[in-house]
C-alpha cells in the first residue's frame, strides 16, 4: 500500500484542439481615390488637440477632392443614446471616416465604439489614438468583435502641445490615415 498522504495518481485524458481562430467582422477599405468620398470626421468636444487636427485633415481632404463630414459628439453622461442615435446617422452619410481620439480609456473606447458602428455599415473606419492606448483600443475593437479594426497611432500626449505641433502632427499622420483607409490621393 502507498503512503496515504500521497494522492492517487489518476490518468486523464484530457481532450486537445487548436483554439478558433479569431477571425471577426470583416474590415473594408475604399480601394481607389479619396477624390469623390465623403469622408466621416468624429471628435469629442473634450479634446481640443484632435478638433485642430480635424480641421487640418478637413482642409488636407478637401485638397484631395473629399467631403468632409464632421461629427462633434458631445453631451453629458446621460446623453448617451442622443450621441449613439448621432453616430448612427453620421455613419450612414460617409462613404468612410476616421473616429477619435483616444486619450485615454474613456475617450479610446468611445471612438472603438464609433469606428465600429462605421465599419458595420460596410464603410471602412480608422480609430485614432494615442500610443499609451493602442493596447486598450485593440483590445477594445477584439471584444466588438472587430479584432482587424485599422488603428491610427499618434504621439502621447497631443493634449497641452501648441497649435503648430499639433499641424505639424496633422501633416505627418493625414497620408497614413488615407493610407489606412485604403485610399489614393
Amino acid at each position: 500500500m502507498g503512503n496515504p498522504l500521497e494522492p492517487a495518481k489518476l490518468r486523464v485524458r484530457l481532450p486537445v484542439a487548436r483554439p478558433p481562430l479569431d477571425i471577426g467582422a470583416p474590415s473594408f477599405t475604399l480601394d481607389g481615390p479619396l477624390r469623390g468620398s465623403r469622408v466621416g470626421l468624429r471628435y469629442a468636444a473634450s479634446t481640443a488637440s484632435w478638433a485642430l487636427i480635424v480641421e487640418e485633415w478637413q482642409r488636407f481632404l478637401r485638397d484631395d477632392g473629399a467631403e468632409p463630414h464632421v461629427l462633434l459628439a458631445k453631451g453629458r453622461p446621460g446623453a448617451r443614446d442622443r450621441i449613439r442615435r448621432d453616430v448612427r446617422n453620421w455613419a450612414r452619410r460617409v462613404d468612410c471616416g476616421v473616429s477619435g481620439l483616444g486619450t485615454c480609456g474613456a475617450l479610446t473606447s468611445d471612438s472603438v465604439d464609433d469606428a465600429v458602428a462605421l465599419e458595420r455599415l460596410r464603410r471602412p473606419a480608422v480609430v485614432a489614438v494615442c500610443r499609451e492606448f493602442e493596447a486598450h483600443a485593440r483590445n477594445m475593437a477584439s471584444f466588438l468583435g472587430h479584432p482587424s479594426l485599422k488603428v491610427l497611432v499618434l504621439p502621447y500626449p497631443v493634449e497641452g502641445l501648441d497649435a503648430d505641433e499639433l499641424r505639424r502632427i496633422a501633416a505627418e499622420y493625414y497620408p497614413r490615415f488615407v493610407e489606412l483607409l485604403g485610399a489614393t490621393r
